[in-house]
């Protein structure tokens, strides 16, 4: 089975065209696809992936939009199943965002099917470690939910509040928290080993980090193996960032990567299934 934990999605392909065209016009960076749920299916079925977390986030004025439109595609009623079925559905919650607090649309989105929480602290604008979301991660760690965190350098190159080394008073104070941080550290890659080595609970993502793509993070094949075998493959799940990302080249990249069969398995699917409880 293959799981990509990295999936940004967008109801429509005005919604998807007007982001990704805004993205590439500020930073440069081009994308794959405009990221409808149409679009990604096929992508999905042409990559033999089994499953897509959902881990899209929006501005505060259109987070509650964006996290209702998430879960409820997902979930399925009395008298109709579910629309999307492949996806997982993380919501977003900031600490600046008005109406309902973080915790409170946690709760609602929880009774909704939501499986996870994605932030992106520097596109969002807080640090992890902001005392305004202790809330959030013991809500987390009581519902034994995962945390999404975007880690390293943005697509604008900016890295304020993104360093890994961000989270380190949070996990020594949450011990149970189930923290992936994305895009393995995104260029940090000696803080992602620090927090490996400490912090046994802390998982890891591909995106951008080993991809097909050309980027100024993105790790050659040695370097990829490398740090495969220093934090260890049972840590990675694969994530294609899509869809900036086209998932099957991703997924190529990592079955040639120089690792054993079982590590390949371990981060295409394996841990992922481990990590959601999935089936």
């Amino acid at each position: 089975m293959i799981i990509d934990a990295h999936v940004h999605l967008f109801p429509t392909v005005e919604v998807g065209k007007m982001v990704l065209e805004s993205i590439e016009n500020d930073t440069g960076v081009g994308y794959y696809a405009y990221g409808t749920p149409e679009e990604y299916l096929k992508d999905m079925k042409e990559a033999n992936v089994n499953k897509g977390v959902i881990v899209s986030f929006a501005p505060d004025n259109q987070i509650k939009n964006m996290n209702f439109w998430t879960v409820a595609i997902t979930r399925s009623g009395k008298n109709h199943p579910a629309k999307y079925p492949q996806f997982i559905p993380f919501i977003s919650v900031t600490p600046t965002m008005k109406g309902r607090s973080p915790v409170e649309e946690l709760e609602h989105k929880f009774r909704w099917g939501m499986k996870g929480l994605k932030i992106h602290p520097v596109a969002q604008g807080f640090a992890p470690d902001d005392e305004r979301m202790r809330p959030v991660y013991q809500w987390m760690v009581e519902h034994n939910l995962t945390i999404t965190s975007h880690s390293g350098v943005n697509v604008d190159q900016e890295s304020r509040f993104g360093e890994p080394e961000r989270w380190i008073p949070v996990l020594e104070e949450f011990k149970d928290l189930k923290l992936i941080l994305a895009h393995l550290g995104n260029g940090f890659w000696d803080q992602s080993i620090e927090i490996a080595d400490k912090f046994p609970q802390v998982m890891f993502d591909t995106a951008i980090a080993i991809s097909h793509i050309e980027s100024p993070t993105t790790l050659d094949y040695e370097d990829a193996r490398d740090l495969i075998r220093t934090i260890g493959p049972e840590r990675i799940l694969f994530g294609s960032d899509y869809p900036w990302i086209n998932p099957k080249k991703d997924i190529e990249r990592i079955k040639d990567l120089d690792i054993s069969e079982k590590d390949k398995n371990f981060i295409l699917g394996g841990n992922a299934l481990r990590l959601f409880n999935l089936k």
